[in-house]
Parts: structure tokens; C-alpha cells; sequence
């Protein structure tokens, strides 16, 4: 794996070349990112790209089941153990949340931003190659 600095501007207008960050094939899309409150856009294969958006769409209702567990629990606490088993389950998405983040972490590359730069660690050479080359 390598690592390589691109402008904030060419990965929010997705002027990157249209190779994979994670695999180095042609990419067939771009994925988008938050960091440090910018959304870039990544390009991924196909597969990948589901990847990421399965993750993400996973952690996003781990949110909404631990929320909507937590809301049923206090609607339904004046029964016995409802309130409990709310908390019990709520605890798990929360749980679940972060080993979803966690695992988005380690399946994309490690970014950070540095004023108008990107920093991206554990691309594929093949990517580093594409933007040293400035092929689109």
C-alpha cells in the first residue's frame, strides 16, 4: 500500500483519475466521504463501491434501531422489563455502530485533511501511478 496527496478541489469535483483507490482496477464510480466535515469522493469498482454504501447504510440504522429502541422502551416502561430490554438493545446498536465504523475505517483508505490537501495512506500503487501521471 502507498500514500498520496491530492487537492481537496480535484477530490470534491471528482477530477481524480478513475482508477480504484482499493484495488487499482478501473473504478466504476465514486464513492462519497466525510472527513473533517468535507465530503470528497473516492472512486471504487463497482463492488466496492457497494461495499462502502452497505456499511454506511448499516451504520446508519444501527442509529435509528438504537434510537427507536430507546423511544419504544419509554413509551412501553410501565411494564415489566421493557425498559431494560430497550436499554439491553440499544446498548447492542450502539455496540454494532461502532464496529460498523471501525470496519468502513480499515476497508477505506486513511484520510486527513491538511488545508486545501488530502492526504490518502493505503491506496493501491496503481492509484499513486494514475495521479503522478495525471491521467483522468
Amino acid at each position: 500500500m502507498a500514500k498520496v496527496t491530492v487537492s481537496v478541489a480535484a477530490a470534491r469535483d471528482r477530477d481524480l483519475p478513475r482508477v480504484s483507490v482499493k484495488s487499482g482496477g478501473v473504478a466504476d464510480g465514486f464513492a462519497p466521504v466525510t472527513v473533517a466535515n468535507r465530503r470528497i469522493l473516492l472512486p471504487l469498482t463497482q463492488a466496492e463501491f457497494e461495499r462502502v454504501a452497505d456499511l454506511q447504510h448499516r451504520r446508519r440504522w444501527a442509529v435509528y434501531g438504537g434510537a427507536g429502541c430507546l423511544l419504544f422502551g419509554l413509551a412501553l416502561a410501565r411494564f415489566p422489563l421493557m425498559m431494560p430490554l430497550a436499554l439491553v438493545i440499544a446498548v447492542l446498536s450502539a455496540v454494532l455502530w461502532c464496529a460498523i465504523s471501525l470496519a468502513l475505517k480499515a476497508y477505506l483508505p486513511r484520510m486527513t485533511v491538511e488545508g486545501a490537501s488530502v492526504h490518502l495512506t493505503r491506496v493501491h500503487p496503481a492509484f499513486v501511478a494514475a495521479v503522478g501521471s495525471g491521467d483522468s
